[in-house]
């Protein structure tokens, strides 16, 4: 029967996070994300200076109560005003980025204004949240200022600032508090990704910031505690094991911190330098390697670094053959230096040297792609000037108008589509970006949109051909042939960079992370390949393109938080493109041996006894790679598992064909189990609902299935012990034995849906304690 239910799905965490960044993981503001206790951890470590080397010995603390979150971390005590000093802070220091670099007003002075200047939609995103202030704020004379003045900030950031410190006066007015909302709402706009942010802009706010923090009096406490408290907030969300990029410049106190947590709170939460060169010019991803990265390595002191994460916007062609370069000559040495910390030794940092490579996603940002004012500058004759900025701030002002109007008409939302935040500004962005456009001197102004076409198209575009150059990287031959006359007989070609860098002895992981398009392709051709998926992340950067609407964004609410309703041709999209369950999947051997089975088996045992020497070396030959770490008996009792709740009491020996086929196709698809965030913060994700997207992805396959009691239990069971089981395989396989951290925290879930074209699935999901 089409119709299915799995009522009561009860889910312990997911205890891995296999792609996400340090200085995305806590959120912008999140009340319910507390410190349940106090925690002190020793972090010593030496760094360069300007002066030399600075010592670092400090005792870092998180206090019971502690928000977890960017306005926790610069908002001070952990008392009730926390969150109020945090969000005014969070604003105070985007209004100082736009006075001391603004990214418009480097754009502006550029010799070539087509490219995008990284941050420049969140400097658009500022100029329009002070558009907005100057008129509450009474500031007459900024009326239609310029978006590269920095008069502009600086006053607005005096207004705040006086009347924040009028309204901590005893007996005095509280004036900053209705302004709080409007200040709370641009802070996401600016600190994490959006429909009209992207996430690489995200991280230049929150990096701007941080570094302020940093230079404060006490500075460099508060930013080991922020690590500290991202650190804490992976813990709470069930996360034990974790690989976590960051810069060089940064990897050293993140070492510390890591360290010290890992042996106090008994997890493993591990480290990669990452770089965005790949994405340079030629020869700058070499340079990065060998002078930044490489170091990282032969320091033995930084024992949780493990790795290296390749990175960037991914709106260009990745270098990837330089990284293969650079590993080849590693690998030829007698005693590597990249890997001499690794293996099975007593002192090994991990078992492999993971490389992870972002490759599959992108931003979507282009020349005609970006900030409406950009887009301004760059295809206007001339600069906007000052009538420009009169019609743009008129044109805000008339969009939020439009926005509190179209709110008050639709005050009511559903169970899967809630109602807009009452905050003032709710919509603004739709009203400015989507529903309208500002027509200037005959230019109408464009900006980024995760969900509109121009970016659905660049973001494939980049993504695919990043794919194949990955791809076209891995088959080129390890060594160039010999100069010169070839002998006779030729000798044979050098293997290629993906046979030389795979095999055992060199020590190397590989690791796409994204992997959105053609995974299928990689997957059949580099099996040792592993993947990454973070489809929540996907959906907010527009990298999956499922989404041709906002409506059709919002609508799926169950599928981006998994509390919600989901469109059933959205599944079926996704599954073809990161798990592809296909008939076609399997050799024509696989096939012929899984009729001949069914055909064979009078009943169900016999067919199971008979299957175990013909299906144990299919699951052994699939897993090859955590095999030993999984346990081929484990996977076949698993498989058994499936097939008996696929086919129920149906005596078809169609119906149990297909049953083995789609139980064989999900252990042939292990490397999609591999789950990460992407930046919890940063993009709006939880790796306790990617885990939950997994086992709904993987339920919606296997139906129809047994709908007797007790079956749907034991299908959803087993489809989380397989997504967990992967995963921890994985872990022992590459890095080492498992943290001894396990959360009891669990995740309710009741999932129902029809398996049919333009039909829906419902996720009712909450967080119960064990």
């Amino acid at each position: 029967m089409a119709y299915f239910s799995l009522p009561s799905l009860t889910l312990p965490c997911y205890r891995f996070d296999y792609h996400s960044h340090f200085g995305g993981i806590l959120p912008v503001e999140d009340e319910t994300a507390t410190a349940a206790q106090a925690v002190q951890l020793p972090v010593a470590y030496t760094q360069q200076g300007r002066d030399g080397t600075i010592e670092v010995d400090v005792n870092v603390q998180i206090a019971q109560g502690q928000q977890l979150s960017l306005a926790g971390a610069f908002g001070g005590a952990a008392d009730a005003g926390q969150g109020r000093r945090g969000a005014l802070s969070l604003f105070l220091k985007a209004l100082a980025l736009m006075e001391e670099s603004n990214p418009l007003a480097i754009l502006a002075a550029s010799g070539n204004r087509q490219r995008y200047e990284r941050g420049e939609c969140i400097a658009e995103d500022i100029y329009i949240a002070c558009v907005c202030l100057v008129r509450r704020l009474e500031l007459a004379d900024l009326s239609g200022a310029a978006a590269t003045d920095p008069v502009l900030y600086k006053t607005v950031r005096g207004a705040l600032e006086s009347i924040a410190k009028r309204s901590s006066l005893p007996g005095a007015a509280d004036t900053l508090a209705p302004l709080l909302p409007t200040l709370r709402y641009f802070n996401d706009k600016i600190y994490s990704a959006s429909k009209y942010t992207p996430f690489d802009d995200a991280y230049r706010a929150r990096s701007f910031a941080l570094k302020k923090l940093r230079a404060e009096p006490g500075g460099e406490e508060r930013y080991l505690q922020w690590m500290a408290m991202s650190l804490l907030y992976l813990e709470n969300e069930g996360i034990g094991h974790a690989q976590l990029a960051l810069g060089e410049d940064e990897i050293r106190a993140a070492n510390a911190v890591a360290s010290s947590y890992n042996t106090a709170r008994s997890t493993q939460y591990k480290l990669l330098g990452h770089t965005s060169a790949v994405y340079g010019g030629d020869k700058e991803l070499e340079r990065d390697l060998n002078t930044k990265l490489l170091p990282l390595f032969q320091d033995a002191s930084l024992t949780e670094v493990v790795g290296i994460d390749l990175l960037g916007s991914e709106n260009k062609v990745g270098n990837y053959a330089e990284l293969f370069a650079f590993l080849t000559v590693q690998a030829s040495q007698a005693t590597p230096p990249l890997t001499q910390y690794f293996g099975s030794g007593a002192n090994a940092r991990a078992l492999q040297f993971v490389n992870h490579i972002h490759c599959g996603e992108g931003m979507g940002v282009a020349a005609d792609n970006r900030s409406a004012i950009g887009y301004a500058m760059a295809y206007s004759a001339q600069l906007p000037d000052a009538p420009f900025y009169r019609a743009y701030a008129d044109y805000v002002l008339t969009c939020l108008a439009a926005a509190q109007g179209r709110q008050a008409d639709h005050p009511r939302g559903s169970a899967g589509t809630h109602a807009l935040s009452d905050n003032q500004v709710s919509g603004l962005f739709d009203e400015l970006f989507r529903n309208d456009a500002l027509t200037v001197g005959g230019l109408t102004l464009r900006r980024y949109d995760g969900n509109s076409a121009r970016t659905r198209e660049l973001v494939a575009y980049a993504g695919k051909r990043n794919m194949m150059a990955l791809c076209e990287s891995l088959d080129l031959a390890s060594a160039p042939p010999p100069a010169g006359a070839p002998p006779s007989p030729p000798p044979p070609p050098a293997p290629s960079y993906y046979t030389l860098l795979t095999a055992p002895a060199t020590l190397l992981s590989f690791r796409l992370g994204h992997a959105y398009y053609y995974r299928s392709f990689v997957a059949a051709r580099y099996p040792v390949i592993a993947f990454d998926t973070n489809l929540g992340s996907n959906a907010i950067t527009g990298a999956s393109g499922l989404f041709a609407s906002v409506e059709g964004y919002r609508l799926n609410r169950g599928f981006r938080h998994l509390d919600g309703y989901v469109d059933t041709d959205l599944l079926a999209a996704v599954t073809d493109t990161v798990m592809f369950t296909g008939l076609q999947a399997l050799s024509a051997d696989q096939v012929n041996q899984l009729m001949e089975l069914a055909r064979s088996a009078k009943t169900l045992p016999l067919l199971f006894t008979a299957g175990a020497p013909v299906i144990t070396p299919m699951l052994s030959a699939a897993m090859a790679p955590i095999i030993q770490s999984i346990g081929a008996a484990n996977c076949y009792q698993g498989f058994q598992t499936l097939v008996a709740a696929m086919i129920g009491e149906n005596q078809s020996r169609s119906v149990w064909f297909a049953a083995l086929a789609r139980a064989l196709n999900l252990f042939i698809n292990w490397r999609c189990y591999l789950l990460g965030s992407d930046a919890q913060g940063v993009e709006h994700t939880d790796i306790q609902d990617e885990y939950l997207r997994s086992v709904l992805l993987l339920a919606y396959n296997l139906v129809p299935f047994d709908s007797a009691p007790g079956a749907t239990d034991v299908v959803g069971t087993q489809l989380q012990q397989l997504v967990g089981d992967v995963a921890a395989a994985y872990w022992q396989s590459t890095i080492g034995p498992l943290a001894g951290y396990s959360s009891q925290r669990q995740t309710t879930a009741t999932i129902a849906g029809y398996k049919a074209p333009a039909s829906v699935v419902t996720v009712t999901r909450s967080a119960a304690p064990a």
